[in-house]
């Protein structure tokens, strides 16, 4: 599940980031500001909802971890932005700068951080247990 997770994420995210890497050649585009934000809500509090639920769980418990910082961070960014869009929209201006890539960003790399994290640990176990296999039934002292 994680897995098929990150890479909707990274679908959805792709393309947010590469208008910025192709910044660089001389291609500066970005998408509208209502794809953007199609493309972010998606990552932002279906796939993010896990931080949520984690960042108030430590809230209530009194403390802080870096899920609460996820998700006060991402919040952060796509809050301003979507209100950066509205009030565009209304005024009738070009949409200004938006953050929206930002906080698809970080919850797409803290998703791929967690499934490398998660992997490791499966390998981790795997060979404690192959090590413990190797272990003698019994041992005589001298």
């Amino acid at each position: 599940r994680d897995g098929i997770h990150l890479l909707v994420a990274a679908a959805l995210a792709a393309p947010l980031v590469a208008p910025m890497l192709l910044m660089p050649f001389g291609i500066a585009w970005m998408p509208p500001g209502w794809v953007q934000l199609a493309l972010a809500t998606p990552i932002q509090f279906w796939l993010g909802a896990r931080f949520y639920r984690a960042g108030w769980r430590a809230l209530r418990a009194g403390a802080g971890n870096m899920d609460l910082l996820v998700a006060l961070g991402t919040s952060a960014a796509y809050a301003l932005s979507l209100y950066q869009l509205v009030r565009a929209a209304e005024a009738g201006r070009a949409t200004p700068h938006l953050y929206f890539e930002a906080s698809a960003v970080v919850i797409t790399l803290v998703l791929l951080g967690k499934r490398l994290e998660s992997r490791a640990k499966r390998s981790t176990a795997s060979a404690i247990r192959a090590l413990t296999a190797l272990r003698p039934e019994r041992a005589r002292l001298r």
